[in-house]
This record gives structure tokens, C-alpha cells and sequence, in this order.
């Protein structure tokens, strides 16, 4: 009931958590916008969708493309008389030392994918969301971009971090003006983005129903923040004792880079 009618926008879409966020909100009444890079996949999702009776409408972006969220913003709105919920989704991670993250930019990537996209794309569609007398922007994010930082994942992090921070700033200053913002951070989800990590392969995992189930809750509740129930004794410690969190943390950054040289060996 909390959806049914509404126009729901997700982005990253056509695999994994938005997938089946779209899935789930169309099988609850919603018309789900559907925004990825892949066109063809969308097409796909969308198609099942509508034989399961269900709305939906597919827009190929890439959101490292300034001018294209911009022209794809406008045909959005052109085409859709109302937007009740933007759920930023699409996101992309990248495991590697800092160190050798400079030759291929991975810093660079992972903010343009996980930080100044989604944020061009809610500039350019915010106007209407306010002019139409509210709405909900739940942002997609991850435990991991809250505090200690761990090794490997700086890019991944620190642009998690940056958005989530940015994204809070502009829910505080929409306070008054119809506008809601939650940010679900999200454990483990086994998607495709985790498989090249051999260390997750055995590590417990939401599946990415689980995963939905958590990111339409804001849309239910008028909650700003959905999390672990670990994740704020997790915030806790890297308050109290960065020291010895730091510690640890380098302790099995230090073991990886001898078990790396050992296999070179």
C-alpha cells in the first residue's frame, strides 16, 4: 500500500540488489522507472515484469556521462508527470592496493560511478521532486563506508563515504520541503560485484531479495536510517579505539602482502 501508484526510479537496475528492488516494488503496484547501463538487460527485467503484470519503463544511462544524465533527466521528467521515489542504487566496487590504483584511476572511476553521477542525476530530477510536493531518495549505500577504513577498498570507501555525507547535508537543508532521505547500509549481498573477491566467497552474504527487502523499508517507515544491528557497535569502536582497530587492520594488511609474495615465489 505504501507503494502502489507510485513512480519509483532505481538505478543499476538490470543485476543483482536493483533488480530485485524492481521486482519487488512493481509486484506491489508501483511503475518502476528502470536506469542502467546495459540497455538490453533492462529490456529483459522490464519484459518480465510487464508479463507478471506489473509497469515498468527502461532508460540506458551511464552516469559517468555528465551531458548524457542531463539529457536523460529531462526525458524522464517529459515522460513521467511525477517521480515519488529516487532509490540511487547503481554502484561499482574495486579492490586493490592505493598504490597501484593510480595508473588505472580508480579513485577517479569509483567517484564518478558511485558519487558525482548519482549526484548530477538527483540535482537535475530534484526540482520537480520538490515542485510536486515531496518524495523519498533512499540512497543505496554500504556498511563498509562508515569508519575504520580497510585496507584495498580507499576508492571504494572514500566514495561511499563522500556521498553519503553529501546525500545527509542536502536531506537536512530539504527538512520542510516535502523531501525525505534514508540511507540503507547495507552488509555482504552475494551479487556479482563481491564474486572477484575471493574472500567473500565463503563469508556470510544477504541474498539480493534480502537486500531489497531492506531498501524499500524507508518507503514503509519514515526511518532515515536502515542498517546491521552490528554496524553501530562497529561506529562505536572505531570511535573509542581507532588504535587498535587501525592496528589489527594493518596487522592483516601486512599477512596478505606476505602470502601475495610467498605465491610469487
Amino acid at each position: 500500500m505504501a507503494v502502489r501508484g507510485q513512480t519509483v526510479l532505481i538505478t543499476g537496475a538490470s543485476y543483482g540488489i536493483g533488480e530485485a528492488t524492481a521486482r519487488l516494488l512493481a509486484s506491489c503496484g508501483a511503475e518502476v522507472l528502470l536506469l542502467a547501463r546495459s540497455g538490453e538487460r533492462l529490456e529483459e527485467v522490464a519484459a518480465q515484469i510487464r508479463a507478471a503484470g506489473g509497469q515498468a519503463s527502461v532508460y540506458q544511462l551511464d552516469l559517468t556521462d555528465a551531458e548524457t544524465v542531463k539529457t536523460m533527466a529531462a526525458q524522464i521528467e517529459a515522460n513521467h508527470p511525477r517521480i515519488d521515489v529516487i532509490i540511487s542504487n547503481a554502484g561499482h566496487s574495486i579492490r586493490r592496493p592505493v598504490l597501484q590504483s593510480g595508473e588505472k584511476d580508480d579513485l577517479g572511476r569509483l567517484l564518478a560511478v558511485n558519487f558525482t553521477g548519482p549526484a548530477a542525476l538527483l540535482l537535475a530530477l530534484l526540482p520537480r521532486m520538490v515542485a510536486q510536493g515531496g518524495g523519498v531518495i533512499v540512497n543505496v549505500s554500504s556498511a563498509s563506508a562508515l569508519p575504520p577504513g580497510i585496507p584495498r577498498w580507499a576508492a571504494y570507501q572514500g566514495s561511499k563515504a563522500g556521498f553519503d555525507l553529501w546525500l545527509g547535508s542536502l536531506g537536512n537543508e530539504l527538512r520542510g520541503r516535502g523531501v525525505r532521505v534514508a540511507s540503507v547500509y547495507l552488509p555482504l549481498v552475494r551479487t556479482r560485484m563481491i564474486a572477484p573477491t575471493r574472500a567473500y566467497r565463503l563469508a556470510p552474504a544477504l541474498t539480493p531479495l534480502e537486500a531489497a527487502q531492506s531498501v524499500v523499508y524507508p518507503l514503509v517507515k519514515p526511518v532515515r536510517r536502515v542498517a546491521p544491528w552490528w554496524l553501530k557497535g562497529q561506529q562505536v569502536a572505531a570511535l573509542l579505539f581507532p588504535n587498535v582497530l587501525d592496528g589489527a587492520l594493518g596487522g592483516l594488511e601486512e599477512l596478505e602482502r606476505r602470502l601475495t609474495r610467498d605465491q610469487r615465489k
